[in-house]
């Protein structure tokens, strides 16, 4: 049962709270695992500041801790994060014709909102490697029992759909589960990580063919001969005003309409949060931060949170700085503190898989209510 402005009844075993501070976040924190730093609880309290819209926790226990666990998010057409909107990542996933969107987009019109719209947006509100969380003692009747309380809430809450909008392709158990409820899917993404040698840079750049280790020696070069210098930033002492700007310039090229005093909030509680374990590369050149790349830390694994460049400053100097900022400077700073891999998510696949990435695919899977 769920108590706050609507009691809803749930199936038997199943718990859910609105607020992460009030699961018991140590046994949800230990289902946890390198690739579920947006499921942790230090990341939903970011989330719940920031995002605007009614959360919701699913778990079920056993042996008094947590075995299963399910974040959940309601999204409406007024949501700034259009990525975790279901009609934006279809339209989006059609228009890049990613395989089996247009098919899940028949039917709808031309505005997919009215039929899809508000959501229940399940497995964490983060763009890539969205899931339920499951310990090895968890069955795949407790996923199936999460997944029918998260159709249960959405019901009684009166929303139009459920998805799960970035299943990994390595997801089988929650994707054979949610096929079995009658959920449709389709391909939405790549999701890019960058394995880090031990050997460090020098590793990795043996690690590419000859053309492209030429190309990152010259790309480097440049860098050493302009005055840009990247370090790595507490968000302490970060201008994060000017970080913000950036980033607000870099998702206007991509039609995403968010202002920095909007992107303000989400760095502050992100600093506050996490603390020692969130810090920025930071690219200065003539007095100015000319771009930048704020990290996540999550035991031995780096997530590339968020990003951002003065384009006026590329387009004129036409320095690589986007690679120098997460990938160069960024890999020696994770092989020194004995990191694994760095995680870059969605987008700009190629370039990624350019730079040494490899990638798995992402699925929608989607239920009309």
């Amino acid at each position: 049962m769920l108590t706050g402005t609507t009691t809803v009844q749930l199936p038997d075993g199943v718990r859910a709270v609105r607020r992460a501070a009030d699961l018991p976040r140590a046994g949800w924190d230990a289902l946890t695992g390198p690739y579920d730093v947006f499921l942790t609880c230090r990341w939903l309290d970011v989330v719940e500041a920031t995002a605007g819209v009614p959360m919701v926790y699913l778990w079920i226990e056993r042996a008094g801790r947590p075995v299963a666990g399910l974040a959940t998010a309601t999204a409406t057409t007024s949501v700034p994060w259009a990525l975790g909107r279901p009609d934006v990542v279809l339209r989006k996933s059609a228009e890049a014709e990613l395989p089996g969107a247009a098919e899940m987009l028949t039917g709808m019109g031309e505005d997919p909102s009215a039929k899809l719209m508000p959501a229940l947006v399940a497995g964490g509100r983060h763009v890539g490697s969205t899931r339920m969380l499951l310990s090895p003692e968890a069955t795949e009747g407790d996923a199936e029992a999460l997944v029918a309380a998260a159709e249960t809430l959405a019901r009684e809450e009166g929303l139009a759909s459920v998805a799960f909008l970035y299943v990994d392709e390595q997801d089988a158990h929650l994707a054979r589960v949610l096929a079995s409820r009658g959920y449709h899917s389709c391909t939405t993404g790549q999701y890019s990580v960058l394995q880090v040698p031990q050997a460090g840079f020098d590793g990795y750049l043996q690690s590419l063919p000859r053309k492209r280790r030429v190309s990152v020696a010259a790309e480097r070069r440049r860098i050493r001969e302009s005055d840009v210098r990247v370090n790595a930033e507490s968000l302490d002492t970060a201008d994060l005003p000017r970080l913000a700007e950036l980033e607000s310039g870099l998702l206007a090229k991509y039609s995403i309409d968010i202002r920095p005093d909007q992107l303000l909030p989400l760095m502050h509680q992100t600093r506050e949060c996490f603390g020692d374990d969130a810090f920025a590369m930071v690219a200065h050149a003539e007095g100015e931060v000319r771009g930048f790349g704020l990290i996540l830390r999550h035991g031995d694994q780096w997530y590339a949170r968020q990003t951002g460049y003065d384009y006026a400053y590329q387009e004129r100097t036409g320095l690589p700085l986007y690679f120098e900022v997460l990938y160069y400077r960024l890999l020696e700073e994770a092989a020194d503190a004995g990191v694994r891999a760095l995680h870059y998510g969605l987008g700009s696949v190629q370039a990624k898989r350019s730079r040494g990435c490899t990638a798995t695919e992402q699925r929608c899977h989607l239920l009309l209510l």
